[in-house]
């Protein structure tokens, strides 16, 4: 059995199951209170990609923007809403927003977290974690950071809170290692990287 611990930066920030009995938990974008010049860095951001990328699009949290006054409702509405921007080819380390703690009662076993990336961003939005699957070992002591891509060619902005990626947790065998002269443990098979075909 895995026990799990968690340090959060403030509520709603602990990783949760979307649906029932779900293998992994979802996590969310943890980001820090904006400056005074924060919509006016973001405009900037948003429209010098329209310029290089006169093709392309913008997204919010995996859904498309299609003009400009979908900012300004946003801006009048939330005025304090924050969002981290990942450009064609980008890739940024974002903070999950909790510490983990990670135990096993199996003493041949070892606890980790495995970080995924959300099916959703992945397939429709070409939006992947970069090391997938990100390992977070027991003894892990600080805030958890996501390493997002963009694969796209697309433009895409998430808002703190917005859901970036999936964590499961599983327990790892300690293997017993040793160094041989020769291996005892294979057989006849020769070949790999796809000699069988594709």
């Amino acid at each position: 059995m895995i026990s799990v611990e968690y340090v959060l930066a403030e509520p709603g920030f602990r990783p949760h199951r979307a649906v029932d009995r779900s293998a992994a938990l979802d996590v969310k974008a943890y980001l820090p209170v904006p400056t005074d010049s924060f919509w006016e860095d973001f405009r900037a951001t948003v429209s010098s990609f329209s310029i290089e990328y006169p093709q392309s699009s913008v997204y919010i949290n995996g859904k498309k923007i299609v003009t400009e006054l979908t900012l300004d409702l946003l801006q009048q509405s939330e005025p304090q809403l924050r969002f981290f921007s990942l450009a064609p080819g980008q890739l940024k380390i974002v903070n999950a927003g909790f510490k983990v703690g990670l135990s096993t009662d199996q003493p041949d076993k070892i606890a980790t977290m495995l970080v995924c990336a959300r099916s959703g961003l992945a397939c429709k939005n070409a939006i992947a974690v970069i090391n997938a699957p990100g390992i977070v070992d027991e003894h892990y002591p600080d805030w958890v950071g996501i390493g997002l891509i963009n694969h796209g060619a697309d433009l895409h902005l998430f808002s703190h809170g917005a859901r970036i990626a999936q964590v499961m947790f599983l327990e790892v065998c300690v293997a017993q290692e040793r160094v041989v002269e020769e291996l005892t443990t294979v057989g006849e098979r020769k070949g790999g990287f796809g000699h069988t075909g594709v």
